[in-house]
């Protein structure tokens, strides 16, 4: 990837993190090394934070012979369960960068460089994905990319995809505040949610299409997407919706105007399609905040001096990556239930049951709904909000936390079935565009031939995304390779027309 991103602590979005998170290189720039030298200034003239904060924990107890910046460091790092994927932490690798770039942390530019460093040699740490409760910072996985930026050691996987516990990158020496820098933030929750934006862009944008596709075949009455009538409402995220919608349905042949009113699936889509749209906004505004903020404790204010603050605790992103994903979840309930409606002939009243043609063994796309309504199943069960949840720690010092991590990593999973459950709905759809094209058409089960249908050039348009990636089905055949076509399709952006990295 030749894509370069500039870090300079005031102007990283979703989309740069994921970039980052698939290979792009990142150069530190703007006046970013004048800030964090100014801070590294203020804390150098300080006693040391870390026996600070061991006296506060632990009393005036002496300290132990040795080096204290390797104890601490190594001493939290504590975390269990499979490794994260390597784009999640180098996305975890330049959030932190950027939040001790924007000059509050102080430390010094070089520990930003020796960050960056990592990234551009794509040298990754292998961080376990569980153990941090999102609150002094999530302190077990970043203590493990601090591990190896120290040089104590730690596993990497090299350029070539090797696991290994030998590299070359230099070790960096950091001071008593650097190290606490390192780990005191709640970056791994900043990160997954960047992710999780940034693929939720792509996951609407997709169902959108689908949506529109499955009104086009099922002739759906599209006076439900008046924009007069949806703006009358006030919320401004389901007339776009509906406006989008409309636009893509222009010049449709299908509609039946006058008979009695979709289902709520495709007649609330614009209702629930921009409840989801104002989630994201939400989610990808606070992200943004918290990707630019100092996230870290204690940080140095101008003019103030060294403040200790809770900036640290992971509560606003956990909240917006827990409302996002119960977002999704809403939406791709909605999209499961239209994919229900394309399968059976009693509800389509002129479309063969499963979509195929013949009767005996032929179950068609029936296992494919079958699985769209598992994904749909799952996507419920990992919405509970993980913001909710509280466990005090560190002797009843640390008695709230946010639980962050959770709320990012499960709202990552649930991004994975919905991802597949719209590729299931715009597969079906366009498996039901094809008999309108065709001419065909099974009113009571009987085959009838028609004239061929002309399609609404935006719902074409995804029609033959899907068909570049899948062929029409005359027969049964196995379902999973199709699904996984499909899936990846809406995942690369490819079926709204935006393709890009596959994530």
């Amino acid at each position: 990837m030749s894509t370069v991103v500039l870090l300079n602590g005031q102007a990283l979005t979703p989309d740069h993190v994921a970039a980052v998170a698939h290979g792009a290189r990142v150069i530190l720039g703007g006046d970013a090394r004048a800030r964090m030298d100014r801070s590294a200034a203020a804390f150098a003239a300080l006693p040391s934070v870390l026996v600070q904060k061991r006296r506060h924990l632990v009393g005036d107890a002496p300290l132990p012979d040795g080096d204290i910046v390797a104890a601490f460091i190594l001493g939290h790092c504590a975390g269990v369960g499979e490794p994260l994927p390597s784009p999640i932490v180098r996305a975890l690798i330049v959030c932190r960068a950027n939040v001790l770039a924007t000059g509050y942390s102080g430390v010094r530019p070089a520990l930003v460089e020796a960050l960056l460093e990592m990234l551009n040699r794509n040298i990754t740490p292998v961080v376990p994905s569980q153990g941090s409760v999102g609150a002094a910072g999530d302190l077990a996985p970043l203590a493990h990319v601090a591990r190896v930026v120290c040089g104590l050691g730690g596993a990497v996987r090299l350029p070539d995809g090797t696991l290994t516990d030998v590299h070359d990158l230099p070790a960096f020496a950091p001071t008593h505040k650097e190290a606490l820098s390192l780990i005191n933030g709640a970056t791994l929750t900043s990160a997954l949610a960047a992710l999780a934006v940034h693929r939720a862009e792509r996951v609407l944008d997709a169902m959108e299409v689908a949506c529109a596709m499955t009104m086009e075949a099922l002739r759906a009455d599209t006076r439900c997407l008046s924009v007069n009538a949806i703006d009358a409402r006030g919320h401004g995220s389901a007339t776009l919706v509906a406006n989008r919608l409309a636009k893509r349905l222009a010049g449709s042949t299908l509609a039946v105007p006058g008979r009695p009113p979709d289902a709520f699936s495709i007649r609330a889509a614009p209702a629930v399609l921009g409840a989801a749209r104002d989630a994201l906004g939400f989610a990808r505004d606070l992200t943004v905040r918290e990707l630019n903020g100092a996230c870290d404790n204690p940080i140095w204010v101008e003019g103030e001096g060294v403040v200790e603050t809770g900036n640290f605790h992971g509560a606003p992103v956990a909240l917006a990556c827990d409302v996002l994903r119960i977002a999704l979840t809403s939406a791709a309930t909605q999209s499961e239930r239209r994919t229900y409606r394309l399968t059976s002939g009693a509800l389509t009243g002129d479309l063969p049951s499963f979509l195929v043609e013949g009767t005996g063994l032929n179950s068609g796309f029936m296992l494919a709904q079958y699985t769209a309504a598992s994904l749909a199943s799952e996507c419920k069960g990992l919405s509970h909000p993980a913001s909710v949840d509280t466990i005090p720690t560190v002797q009843h010092h640390e008695d709230h936390v946010s639980m962050g991590p959770i709320a990012g990593r499960l709202t990552l999973r649930v991004l994975e079935c919905v991802a597949d459950i719209v590729g299931i709905e715009a597969l079906l759809a366009a498996q039901a565009l094809d008999f309108r094209r065709r001419g065909l058409s099974f009113p009571g089960g009987v085959r009838t031939e028609g004239p061929p249908a002309a399609i609404a050039p935006g719902v074409e348009a995804g029609r033959a995304a899907v068909r570049a990636v899948t062929a029409y089905w005359e027969d049964d055949q196995i379902l999973h390779p199709v699904l996984d076509a499909v899936g990846t399709l809406v995942r690369s952006g490819g079926l709204s027309g935006r393709s890009g990295e596959p994530w």
